[in-house]
């Protein structure tokens, strides 16, 4: 992570709030996955899913991940999810 995105993400004060960026979910999901299984094509299979699901939120387009619930900064207009849509979107995966 550069010092821009570290400087953002102080500013924006995301942990205090349960937010996380699109890299934290993906840095997440990582290290949730690996225990689990050491297979990897399971890992990069649900990372592409969520990288599909975050490029349609950028644009505006409908995702079929519909239960991973999202939100936008007002100043920064950042894409973020809450922690705990991204657990119960992961347990439900």
């Amino acid at each position: 992570m550069g010092i821009r995105s570290t400087l953002k993400k102080e500013l924006m004060n995301l942990d205090a709030q349960g937010l996380m960026t699109a890299d934290d979910v993906r840095d997440f999901l990582k290290r949730r996955l690996q225990p689990k299984s050491q297979d990897d094509f399971t890992q990069i299979s649900l990372i592409g899913r969520f990288n599909e699901h975050h490029s349609l939120v950028q644009a505006g387009l409908p995702s079929r991940e519909r239960e991973l619930a999202f939100e936008r900064h007002r100043l920064f207009k950042e894409i973020l999810y809450p922690k705990k849509a991204v657990e119960s979107w992961l347990s439900r995966v």
